[in-house]
């Protein structure tokens, strides 16, 4: 069963990542369909606008620790290390795309789930949609790419409260920090993000493509997250340790 569809109308793709339930974390399979479908998507001239969803009910509920093959028994630390990149490779599929991008977040956006919405170019949060990133609280970094964006966001005192205290950030929060950039009413999330996309798809595509990259290299400062997939690493190796001492 696939985990992703792509749906396309007058220049604007929506996607939807769904896996059925288990909080629509994301496991190897599922990361492995959203990044091959973001390299589709780049290649596709007629598209000048992408929607990312999830489920109906929540967005993404993070990093699936279950799944076997993002944490290999028996691994060696060169094995483990290519698994945890899986999610940088994600994140930056995403947000190398050349179109306009938008996250249309129902739900929870937790973890992993967070920190790809924070790839793409904006974020609309129904009323009833919250974000959480537990990293720190779990003892792993904010990896994939995530902890620059988010300073890009919300600044570094506001990142700090977010990350150390595990604050859920609601949307009327997630609007006033800057996570959001619209609130509509649940339900209305996806169609919302269309009306804003088919409206940035009127834009000529050229225009829209050059204007997008030099707005990101203004503030691009994910080179400074370089280690942070070591750094994951290294925390999950020490969390292991600590528990079988």
């Amino acid at each position: 069963m696939r985990l992703v569809s792509i749906e396309r109308l007058d220049g604007v793709a929506l996607v939807r990542y769904d896996r059925g339930g288990r909080a629509n974390a994301l496991n190897a399979a599922a990361m492995e369909e959203l990044t091959d479908a973001a390299h589709r998507l780049r290649t596709d001239g007629s598209l000048r606008a992408v929607v990312l969803t999830g489920a109906t009910t929540v967005f993404s509920g993070g990093l699936d620790l279950s799944d076997p093959r993002l944490w290999p028994a028996g691994a060696d630390a060169l094995e483990q290390h290519a698994a945890v990149e899986r999610g940088r490779a994600l994140c930056e599929a995403w947000a190398a795309l050349p179109q306009f991008t938008i996250a249309a977040v129902e739900g929870a956006a937790i973890g992993g789930g967070g920190v790809l919405a924070m790839a793409l170019d904006l974020r609309i949060f129904g009323r009833g949609a919250h974000l959480r990133l537990p990293e720190a609280r779990l003892g792993f970094n904010l990896a994939w790419g995530g902890l620059p964006r988010l300073v890009s966001l919300v600044g570094p005192a506001r990142a700090k409260r977010l990350l150390f205290t595990d604050l859920r950030v609601d949307s009327p929060l997630a609007l006033d920090w800057g996570l959001a950039d619209l609130v509509a009413e649940d339900g209305t999330v996806v169609a919302e993000s269309l009306r804003l996309a088919q409206d940035a798809a009127m834009v000529p595509p050229l225009a829209l493509r050059m204007t997008k990259r030099a707005i990101d290299a203004q503030s691009d400062q994910t080179r400074l997250a370089h280690g942070d997939s070591d750094q994951f690493l290294l925390g999950r190796l020490l969390r292991d340790a600590a528990a079988g001492a």
